[in-house]
């Protein structure tokens, strides 16, 4: 029978546990309980002092009391936060609430006494309004105290049977707030805290109520994970797992451990009250650097009730910027990209996030001048990001037209509109390929980059009539996009092997698709124009390095299990990128990891009859023709092991 009833309380209980209680329940408990503490601190202190106090007095207290409390409690908003997360800020609020309520009690009564008929004097009234906050706030404690206990009770009663138990690794603040969205998680139990030890300063201790315990060695771990039925260890940040990632991440793959990650702040959507749930831990974040700092408040004032469009918007960069300008207060966003299907399943991602902001899903093409004038007349964006590109190289090595129809020709439209309907500013994004490019893919954007440069220039200098703003960003390759080498080799890490290299000496900078649009953001508050933006990627990655951590991370063994295969570099592609040419230089910005390019300077009306050249030679289908013109506008263009090496000259 016991059973039965947990269980029907269980399922109740799952129902409501990520919900809170509607904040008018919880401003009358907060009320009631003010007003009993105030009752009870007055008949406490009249208890001892024996006064003729008539039955009135205790009429007049309760309807004082009653409107002192709920007028502090509005005031101070104490019943708009969730019971059960109080934090020190609420605690400091509930102190306030107890002392502005005296202070109103006071004035009341000191009026009501100031006749002498009930002979309760000022110093004596002060007295008991000091109990009567002493009594007030710790009512308020005992209350959410008594909720959040009996939250976590139930929640590891109707959890036990189910729910993963597991470890904290770490110690410190940041550990503290990843037990703290643990312990809310549905489908885990905490256990404790985990640190690895350091010989001759660990002992005996606890953290927050939870066990810690040291970690110095394999053995150790064993025995903690059979004493506890430990079933997953959490990193409280990037950082540790990174540092980890040789020795426990090591542990835990050998004896089918989960390693999870605590998302960070930034993975929290708009008006979200709880974390994100606990995830695997991917390859992503061992190569990731350390968490982008931006300035949120510069970014909110440039884009506050902007319209902002972005194009390409259901690629992997367009996307991820879609979704953290939904996090910023735009007045509406316009999601521009030709691929129907990608775009529906932003749409049904995006569609009801951040409701209060007007979503405008639109199919078309960059290429097509008519659609783009259509779209900026009726929308009249403030903002342009311009994602919209092919970016694969060997596709564009062998269909070099569309590579100039799509990544010249569609930035210069979308430029040109820009230009034409008044947009504030403009943001193109491009590549680290851009520099000394080895392929048609690289030389492309660098066309674009340098069309947009002019551009800005011709404006700038009252050739062209206009007040848009034109940057540029740079960056290289991004962790987990579509069609990248990491969801590659986990489709042939499932499927058995081998996990194919182009070559063992190959190397990459990577980063994370948050991070990069995170700096984008940065970087187009920062632009003035004219401007190429260099991020800071960090240290290159050794691709064979990365196919062989993510054969570890999926608990498999090196040419055991799986074999690496080196098939030789594709055509168009090098050994490593560059972010700038041997001619350039940069110059730091305000952003420790955005950097202003020194880059050579181009004539617009110049650019233009190039690039009118350019197009009749696409125009003509004529791939040799369109390599030769590209490579005569960007003369640093040398093929690599490419069939249009024989243009260069």
């Amino acid at each position: 029978m016991d059973k039965y009833f947990i269980g029907m309380f269980g399922k109740l209980f799952r129902q409501f546990q990520d919900r809170y209680a509607h904040k008018s329940i919880i401003f009358i408990i907060d009320g009631f309980a003010s007003v009993c503490a105030t009752l009870l601190a007055f008949t406490t202190a009249l208890f001892f002092v024996k006064l003729d106090i008539q039955d009135i007095f205790y009429l007049y207290l309760f309807l004082f009391a009653s409107i002192a409390s709920f007028v502090s409690i509005i005031t101070f908003k104490t019943y708009t936060v969730a019971v059960r997360h109080t934090t020190i800020v609420e605690v400091w609020k509930l102190i306030g609430v107890s002392i502005f309520k005296a202070c109103i009690l006071f004035i009341f009564l000191f009026a009501l006494l100031l006749n002498g008929r009930y002979g309760i004097s000022v110093v004596g009234l002060l007295l008991i309004e000091l109990l009567d906050i002493l009594i007030t706030f710790v009512f308020f404690i005992l209350i959410r105290a008594f909720v959040s206990y009996v939250y976590k009770v139930m929640l590891k009663k109707v959890s036990e049977d189910t729910a993963q138990r597991v470890l904290v690794y770490g110690d410190g603040d940041k550990s503290v707030s990843a037990g703290m969205m643990i312990i809310k998680s549905r489908d885990y139990i905490f256990e404790g805290y985990m640190v690895i030890e350091q010989p001759g300063t660990f002992s005996k201790r606890s953290l927050s109520g939870y066990n810690l315990y040291s970690v110095g060695s394999e053995r150790k771990f064993k025995e903690l994970v059979e004493a506890h039925n430990i079933t997953g260890v959490v990193f409280a940040n990037y950082d540790d797992a990174r540092k980890e990632q040789d020795r426990l991440l090591a542990y835990c793959t050998k004896n089918d451990i989960s390693v999870l990650i605590s998302p960070g702040v930034s993975e929290l959507s708009e008006g979200s009250a709880i974390m994100p749930p606990l995830r695997e831990v991917k390859i992503e974040d061992l190569l990731g650097r350390e968490q982008v700092e931006i300035n949120m408040d510069e970014i909110r004032s440039f884009l506050t009730d902007k319209v902002v469009m972005v194009t390409g918007a259901a690629g992997s960069i367009g996307s991820e910027l879609c979704r953290q300008l939904l996090k910023i207060p735009i007045q509406k966003l316009i999601l521009f990209d030709a691929a129907e299907t990608p775009m529906n399943d932003v749409m049904l991602e995006l569609k009801d996030v951040s409701p209060r902001i007007e979503k405008k899903f639109v199919i078309g093409d960059v290429r097509q001048r008519p659609k783009m004038e259509y779209v900026f007349r009726r929308y009249q964006p403030n903002v342009v990001f311009h994602a919209a590109a092919y970016k694969h190289v060997p596709m564009m090595e062998n269909n070099p037209v569309e590579a100039v129809n799509t990544n010249v020709f569609g930035t210069m439209n979308v430029a040109n509109m820009s230009l034409e309907f008044g947009v504030e500013k403009f943001v193109m994004i491009s590549t680290d390929k851009a520099v000394n490019p080895a392929n048609v893919m690289g030389a492309s954007k660098r066309i674009a980059e340098i069309y947009t440069q002019s551009l800005s220039r011709a404006v700038a200098s009252g050739v062209m009539k206009g007040r848009t703003k034109f940057v540029t960003t740079r960056f290289g390759n991004v962790l987990g996009s579509n069609g990248s080498v990491i969801p590659l080799f986990k489709k042939q890490i499932a499927a058995g092997g081998p996990v194919t290299v182009t070559d063992p000496r190959i190397i990459r900078y990577f980063m994370t698709i948050p991070e990069a649009c995170r700096l984008v953001l940065e970087a187009a508050t920062m632009g003035k124009e004219d401007e190429i933006f260099v991020f800071d990627m960090g240290d290159p990655v050794k691709i064979s390095d990365l196919a062989k951590n993510m054969i570890t991370l999926a608990g498999l063994e090196l040419d055991k299990d799986i074999k690496i295969q080196y098939v030789g570099l594709r055509p168009g592609e090098k050994l490593y990128e560059e972010l700038l040419s041997n001619e350039e230089n940069t110059v730091p910005t305000v952003h420790k990891k955005i950097f202003l390019a020194k880059v050579r300077k181009y004539d617009y009306n110049d650019v233009k009859a190039c690039l009118d050249k350019l197009m009749e030679a696409t125009i003509t289908m004529d791939k040799e023709a369109t390599v030769a013109q590209m490579k005569e506008i960007v003369p640093e263009f040398k093929s690599c092991n490419s069939r249009y090496g024989r243009l260069d000259k």
